[in-house]
């Protein structure tokens, strides 16, 4: 038995060795391609004893699987077949790499007595864990078998290739840490990404807004995810593989997390978009659930396919909250809205090119073009969205600026009518005041002054030709008083602040003044005097001052007719013109108390008083209505 299973395996070997090589290690160099000449073949379990691998029924076709893998075989054992020569005389070392998110790899050799494990010598480089080394005699031909286990990652492919071990430093630069363009744009991007967290944190720290905290989450978020994708390029190291199967779609969830709240804090729509806001929230927490559910699958359940299915929901139920909030944004006609709405237009459109072309190798262009790259599509679409952020940020600030400014003014206004409020009361109060003070004098001290005057007169009466003179000054003095007090609770009665009322009231007294004197008073006013309020203080001011130049007019000017005119439009004129001596400005006392006291009180109202000589004298009274 056992001699029958040696001679199917010699047989083996000779097929096997008259198949096409892979590759010549004695030509090999920096980098050469296996796939053209390699076989594969996925394991319907993961148990695969050395024994069988000759025996498995290989396929050839890897190069549908170097740009992507269906999640189905990604739990499987894959395993290559491949066969290497050596057309040198000397002996010859190479490195093979099957791909680069592969978790474990087994080497194994066929030779006429069995199938041989290789011991797993990787290069001396930190990013070494793709690679094996593989070492062939000269003029030796070997078949070799390579058992593969992939990671948790949709972005697994298969892409064997093999290179020289003295050139393999520079083939891992080349193949992992070379600086492309996408790294150049990604590290502009992260560089504006960097300055948009600052902005934000600054922003935060004037204004204590929620929402900038939330942004600058979703900035680090996005600029770390992306910063890693670049760097961490192809990149056969344990940080990577745990970045690529599990880590990328944590920092993604977290991030779109915070971009939803933000868009809720900053467009405030539990005030504005109560209905939009119920979708946002229960949207974010959808996705907070299947990243919650994406995290246990992962860890607890061997079938990929289930956490693959989560993440790829979380990416669709991102997709369908992007579209319906621009739906809705579009409906409402708010230019901060529109703002926010075009950016994630941008956002999203570039988003799906981006996926497209990771999903179906789409090129744009040929040759190496960073337009050929799906993350440059996705990182111009965060791009502009963040200029449509920051015009819609500019825009509110411009908004809250004009409403604390109308704020301000509505409070100044608030406080200026308060404030008019209480004069308009102490004013009240004052006019009640004066009108029961009137009341109280034409009351009691009116009687009073009036009971003096009659008994006078009734003394004066039953004295006959006995009068004395202190009685008739008593009744005179009881008279004058009374006349001084109904002028006084005149101008201190409120009902008669205006100025119909005070030409009226001087009509009145003029005429009743020279009604028994040798001076004929003629009083001219208009017909119709407009409505306007003048205030106690200034008809008593304007009517003691009238009052003193009629007297001065009855003592000294030796007239025989007085004209008193009115005139009423935007100001008050009042002129007292007579025909007696006039009056000799260069005689009169400095300090005469009539003129100086008509001087002062018009002064006290903001009035003008002017006294002259012209056919006579003419007193002239002038006062802003």
């Amino acid at each position: 038995m056992r001699f029958l299973l040696s001679l199917l395996l010699l047989l083996m070997v000779i097929e096997n060795q008259a198949q096409t090589p892979a590759a010549d290690l004695a030509k090999t160099g920096l980098i050469n391609d296996l796939s053209a000449n390699t076989w594969l073949y996925f394991a319907p379990n993961k148990n695969i004893s050395a024994e069988q691998l000759p025996l498995l029924p290989y396929k050839q076709g890897t190069a549908k699987y170097m740009h992507f893998m269906p999640p189905v075989l990604i739990n499987r054992k894959t395993v290559l077949r491949f066969t290497l020569i050596n057309s040198s005389e000397l002996a010859q070392n190479v490195f093979f790499c099957p791909g680069f998110l592969i978790d474990t790899i087994q080497l194994y050799r066929l030779s006429p007595t069995g199938v041989k494990r290789l011991a797993d010598s990787l290069p001396d480089d930190g990013d070494s864990l793709g690679y094996r080394k593989i070492s062939l005699a000269g003029h030796d031909t070997g078949t070799y078998f390579a058992v593969l286990s992939f990671i948790k990652a949709s972005s697994n492919s298969i892409n064997p290739s093999i290179t020289r071990d003295t050139l393999i430093k520079e083939a891992i630069t080349l193949q992992h840490k070379n600086k492309t363009s996408i790294d150049t744009i990604t590290n502009l991007f992260a560089g504006i990404m960097l300055m948009m967290i600052f902005y934000a944190t600054s922003e935060y720290l004037q204004s204590g807004k929620p929402e900038f905290l939330y942004y600058i989450g979703y900035s680090v978020c996005i600029s770390v995810l992306l910063f890693l994708k670049a760097t961490l390029n192809k990149a056969t190291t344990p940080f990577n593989f745990f970045f690529e199967s599990f880590l990328d779609n944590i920092i993604f969830s977290a991030g779109y997390i915070c971009y939803i709240v933000f868009h809720r804090k900053f467009l405030e729509t539990s005030k504005r978009y109560k209905a939009l806001d119920r979708y946002l929230f229960w949207g974010s927490i959808g996705i907070a659930v299947l990243t919650g559910a994406y995290i246990f699958f992962y860890y607890f359940s061997p079938d990929f396919r289930i956490a693959n299915n989560l993440e790829v929901s979380t990416k669709l139920l991102l997709l369908v909250i992007s579209i319906v909030f621009i739906l809705k944004g579009l409906s409402y006609r708010n230019r901060l809205m529109n703002y926010i709405v075009m950016g994630n237009i941008s956002l999203c459109l570039l988003s799906i090119v981006s996926q497209l072309m990771i999903s179906m190798n789409l090129k744009w262009v040929k040759g190496v073009s960073v337009l050929n790259l799906a993350l440059f599509y996705y990182e111009a679409g965060i791009t502009i969205e963040l200029l449509f952020f920051l015009f819609a940020l500019t825009y509110k600030n411009k908004m809250e600026i004009i409403l604390s400014i109308q704020k301000e003014e509505k409070l100044k206004l608030d406080a200026e009518r308060k404030e008019m409020e209480k004069q308009v009361a102490v004013l009240a109060a004052k006019q009640d005041e004066r009108n029961r003070i009137s009341v109280d004098m034409h009351d009691e001290l009116g009687s009073g002054v009036t009971a003096i005057r009659l008994m006078s007169e009734i003394v004066k009466s039953k004295m006959k030709d006995q009068t004395l003179p202190e009685i008739d000054k008593i009744s005179n003095s009881a008279n004058e008083l009374l006349n001084k007090m109904n002028t006084i609770i005149w101008t201190m009665t409120s009902s008669n602040d205006s100025v119909e009322n005070l030409v009226a009231y001087i009509r009145s007294f003029a005429v009743e003044f020279f009604e028994n004197t040798a001076i004929d008073c003629h009083f001219t006013m208009p017909a119709a005097i407009p409505q306007r309020e003048i205030s106690g203080e200034k008809r008593r001011n304007i009517f003691l001052s009238v009052k003193e130049a009629l007297n001065n007019v009855l003592k000294h000017s030796q007239s025989t007719v007085v004209k008193v005119k009115v005139q009423v439009n935007e100001r008050l004129i009042i002129e007292i013109q007579d025909d007696g001596v006039g009056i000799n400005m260069e005689k009169l006392r400095k300090f005469g108390n009539g003129l100086n006291n008509m001087k002062k009180r018009m002064a006290s109202i903001d009035g003008e008083f002017k006294v002259e000589n012209w056919e006579g004298t003419r007193t002239t009274f002038n006062l802003q209505l």
